[in-house]
């Protein structure tokens, strides 16, 4: 943005706006598609979770026009923490609202089988296993940001509109590989269950906070190449804005990945469920086909009651475990 920016206030974020056609555009291209498939789910009969939608629409593609568009894309080039908080909120926030929408499970819904059998050939080849496969996409997802800020990227993104939006789709690229395998069962090898997922989670929770921690530490000016920074009469000093930069990353890292995981501990808490009724009525069919007429033995015959096996013979969980 041309000009000498005003001092950062509330009102001034908020009124501060700049048109970023890849954020926009990719933000139509998201709420479009998903109303299609939610508007198709329930043209057919079915229905779909509000909350999953709001947190799409508000938490992901609202939060993608917001870091590309509004202050933060206007005030990067004043205040280097400025820019880190929108690199952080691209990285982890709005993918984590992208995810928690579910759009493969709503896709696998809307869409017919030869369409569906496409997006899961595409979703479970090779190398989508291999990039989506938890700790390789944090430790892509996480390098990226260091790279970002250890690198030229950065202070190249405040002049070029083509490094500017290529530094917004590795952020984003590299966030949705880490949590939408995560909250979508579908997308992990089979022995990933949610005690698993949960363990992924909470590792990737503190690889996260490595970049933050670089930054806030740094002794150097990681983006002295930034004329903005230098020329700015208010606000924090470069050193001490650079310092608040690391450790706003620190804290958005931080903050949002305890909705992830309290989202897989609860698709840990209705699996476990699910699980226990499956159980429970395998367990209670077995017992009614049991039951044989009364003889001089009781339920079953003469020689007496059926003995029941073992409740984890029959459990599909444990049934091809040895020992």
């Amino acid at each position: 943005m041309k000009g000498v920016l005003p001092p950062l206030t509330l009102a001034s974020f908020l009124t501060s706006w700049v048109l970023d056609p890849l954020g926009v555009g990719l933000a139509a291209v998201l709420v479009g598609t998903y109303v299609v498939l939610v508007r198709r789910v329930r043209r057919n009969g079915g229905r779909w979770n509000r909350w999953r939608g709001a947190a799409f629409l508000g938490l992901g593609a609202g939060t993608l026009v917001l870091t590309t568009c509004g202050g933060f894309a206007v005030y990067r080039s004043a205040l280097f923490s400025v820019g880190a908080a929108q690199a952080a909120l691209l990285s982890a926030v709005t993918p984590a609202g992208i995810a928690l929408g579910d759009p493969v499970g709503l896709a696998q819904r809307a869409l017919g089988p030869a369409a569906v059998a496409r997006l899961n050939r595409a979703l479970r080849g090779p190398l989508a296993r291999v990039l989506m496969f938890p700790l390789v996409s944090s430790v892509l997802a996480v390098g990226s940001l260091i790279a970002i800020f250890y690198s030229t990227m950065f202070t190249a993104s405040m002049s070029s509109t083509l490094a500017r939006d290529g530094v917004y789709a590795l952020l984003l690229g590299t966030g949705v590989l880490v949590v939408l395998p995560l909250l979508g069962e579908e997308l992990l090898p089979r022995w990933c269950t949610p005690p698993v997922r949960a363990l992924f989670a909470f590792a990737d929770g503190l690889l996260d906070a490595i970049p933050g921690i670089l930054v806030m530490t740094a002794s150097a000016p990681l983006a002295a190449g930034v004329l903005g920074y230098a020329s700015r009469t208010w606000g924090a000093t470069p050193a001490w804005d650079q310092k608040i930069g690391g450790g706003t990353m620190l804290a958005i890292a931080e903050v949002v990945g305890l909705p992830v995981l309290g989202a897989i501990i609860a698709d840990w808490v209705r699996s476990d469920e699910a699980d226990a009724r499956a159980v429970d009525a395998a367990l209670d069919a077995r017992a009614a086909a049991s039951e044989g007429p009364a003889g001089p033995g009781g339920p079953g015959g003469p020689g007496g009651p059926e003995r029941m096996p073992l409740w984890w013979a029959d459990d599909p969980r444990y049934i091809d475990r040895e020992g």
